[in-house]
């Protein structure tokens, strides 16, 4: 699934970005200053960090669907968010800005991956696949990102994508039957003794 995502992002990079795949490279290696001296051409870098649980999108429902012909179950999806910092590597600086501003406007034209650019697994996911850019809280923090590789600052885009990632067997499970119930008022006569 993971390597799906990667293959989807670089499929909405090569078809929505104004870019010619022969002059810039697109890889998904940890981002060191090693991109810029073995580079022969800028590349873009989507480097995926982290990946967790969405909790804001976990269901309140155990199961999404039921067969009776069956009895089985399928339990909801797990969401998770899988965060990625894009940057871009070239030994000219105003070819890394124009390519990250043209990235980060294909980007936020697209909150929803759009379906011609899903690859494998991701096709058939249960729910849109949702992306989060360059948003604050879903940013990580510069000075621990950067420093964590090598130790200096680099501009970069901050992009989550929210996945449906179903790791359940269908189980087997008894079927809520419906019942009638008629409820009325009995009267009794009442006897007392004077």
């Amino acid at each position: 699934m993971i390597q799906d995502l990667d293959d989807t992002i670089k499929e909405l990079l090569l078809k929505k970005v104004p870019i010619d795949a022969s002059t810039v490279d697109i890889n998904f290696v940890m981002p060191t200053k090693d991109l810029v001296t073995g580079a022969t051409k800028p590349t873009i870098n989507v480097f995926l960090y982290d990946l967790r649980e969405n909790h804001d999108l976990r269901s309140n429902e155990e199961h999404i669907s039921r067969s009776a012909a069956t009895g089985k179950g399928t339990k909801a999806p797990v969401r998770i968010d899988m965060t990625y910092l894009i940057s871009v590597w070239s030994s000219d600086v105003s070819d890394e800005h124009r390519l990250l501003g043209q990235l980060l406007a294909v980007l936020l034209r697209y909150p929803v991956l759009p379906a011609e650019v899903l690859k494998g697994s991701l096709v058939n996911q249960d729910f849109p696949l949702r992306a989060w850019i360059a948003q604050p809280e879903r940013t990580p923090n510069v000075w621990d990102f950067w420093g964590g590789i090598d130790g200096k600052l680099k501009a970069g885009i901050s992009y989550v994508v929210t996945v449906a990632l179903s790791p359940f067997e269908p189980e087997t499970f008894g079927l809520v039957t419906e019942k009638v119930l008629e409820v009325g008022v009995i009267h009794k006569d009442v006897i007392s003794d004077h």
